[in-house]
């Protein structure tokens, strides 16, 4: 909007001078992360998944962030890691309907539905954060990355794999991840995402 004259970013979210060509705005860039997470006083402690158990990886994004480039991708990294499975949490998952087209997009991906777990959105915000205990790794969406789940999912002790775009709403995941330096769990291309899961899985 030519009525707004800054914007408050970093040069991970907003790298110049290519970003300056996509505002209007004058960007204010912002030492390290230009965005601020202060976790809750009331925050499960971080529980431990069972040692042996089948890897589980996860995603708490609202499902409008989840497409099926975005599944393809996943799919992938579950090929990759047999016995694997994928938690997807979502308040839009308690309605029949969007769980049986999740469940449509997850087979036209190449996902098994039996690998897959999908909830809806916990009412209460312990139990909500409690969820993270029962995945191991967390997928970033893309192109439309995390913000508050990817804060959510590191401090409840769950690594999580971000897929570094062009433009700003791809790029959170790495700023986040780069400000709590966590640089190796940022991809640059769909085969490198597939391998930094892999290897947290195998670690």
């Amino acid at each position: 909007l030519a009525a707004i004259d800054w914007r408050l970013t970093d040069a991970m979210t907003d790298p110049a001078p290519a970003a300056e060509l996509r505002h209007s705005e004058k960007l204010a860039r912002i030492d390290g992360c230009f965005l601020c997470y202060e976790p809750p006083a009331d925050a499960p402690a971080v529980r431990l998944r069972e040692s042996g158990a089948p890897i589980v990886f996860g995603s708490f994004n609202h499902l409008a962030k989840i497409n099926r480039t975005t599944l393809a991708l996943w799919s992938r990294v579950l090929d990759a890691v047999p016995g694997s499975q994928l938690v997807l949490k979502s308040a839009p998952l308690k309605f029949p309907d969007t769980v049986d087209r999740v469940i449509e997009a997850l087979e036209q991906c190449g996902i098994d539905p039996a690998r897959v777990e999908l909830r809806g959105w916990a009412g209460a915000r312990e139990q909500h954060l409690d969820a993270y205990g029962d995945v191991d790794v967390a997928l970033d969406t893309f192109p439309y990355n995390g913000t508050t789940t990817t804060c959510e999912a590191l401090w409840m002790g769950v690594p999580v794999v971000t897929l570094a775009g062009d433009v700003h709403m791809s790029r959170v995941g790495a700023s986040l991840l780069a400000a709590a330096g966590l640089n190796n769990l940022i991809a640059h291309d769909a085969d490198g995402f597939v391998k930094i899961a892999v290897e947290i899985a195998r670690d």
